[in-house]
């Protein structure tokens, strides 16, 4: 190839160097490390439980177990691990669905201090709601903390319910 026609494929390549840096990310990337792991209940694999990595510093990482028990974080959107560090862990099996009322229902007669009149009405009382099975010192007051280093990560957790 001649100098010249160096020279013309000059702007394309300046132009394919732009468009590669601007699609690189803003430079805010964290750095993340496979984590995975079992989680059981009473020796027993706990499904569609809600694992959470909280650290020190940053947004946490999450994953929903499996029919097994086992979890493999993601940190925001499909980006996979946790960041490198010491971190709360939550483990819950979720917020249960709060009570669906009906649109059309008479709430004239609904008294909120006995909740007397909110099946009638089309809504079913908030006592009826699931609650947690699993231990608050798991979740809300969790106890639980892990450390995450460099490399892969197997970190399981063996829950007691009482």
């Amino acid at each position: 190839m001649r100098c010249k026609d160096q020279l013309s494929l000059l702007p394309s390549l300046m132009l394919i160097t732009v468009f590669c840096f601007g699609c690189s990310g803003s430079g805010t990337e964290v750095k993340l490390e496979k984590v995975t792991g079992v989680v059981t209940m009473d020796g027993k694999p706990l499904a569609n439980a809600i694992v959470v990595f909280i650290p020190e510093k940053g947004n946490p990482s999450t994953d929903q177990t499996d029919a097994d028990g086992k979890y493999e974080l993601a940190h925001r959107g499909n980006a996979m691990g946790a960041i490198p560090g010491k971190h709360k862990v939550r483990i819950t099996t979720g917020k249960p669905p709060a009570p669906k009322a009906d649109p059309d229902a008479d709430m004239a007669n609904v008294d909120p201090a006995t909740d007397a009149g909110f099946e009638e009405a089309g809504t079913p009382k908030a006592k009826t709601a699931k609650k947690e099975p699993i231990p608050a010192k798991y979740n809300a007051n969790t106890t639980l903390t892990a450390e995450v280093t460099a490399g892969e990560n197997n970190i399981d957790f063996k829950l007691e319910s009482k």
